[in-house]
């Protein structure tokens, strides 16, 4: 099982919005996963096998640049889901 954090400032807005879509996508694929919506300042790179926020965010959070997904386009389901599966087909390689 894969373990994702979804982030952004408050960890109540944008991070919900992703980790919704991101749920969505990983159902319909059949992949198994702990999605966790969560704000900036609490965020543990380790704990995660990749976190999905924006590049605003994605800027101040230390030493996980290999782990982060950038969506810059809430609305790209299609962008997300992309990212998403290339990281867990990178991750199973």
């Amino acid at each position: 099982m894969v373990k994702i954090l979804t982030v952004c400032g408050a960890g109540v807005g944008t991070s919900m919005m992703l980790r919704l879509f991101a749920q969505q996508i990983l159902d319909k694929e059949g992949i198994e996963a702990n999605i966790e919506a969560a704000d900036v300042a609490s965020v543990d790179p380790k704990s995660a096998d990749w976190i999905i926020t924006t590049s605003d965010i994605a800027d101040v959070i230390r030493g996980a640049d290999e782990k982060i997904i950038r969506i810059d386009n809430l609305t790209d389901k299609v962008g997300l889901r992309l990212a998403l599966l290339a990281k867990i087909q990178e991750k199973a390689q």
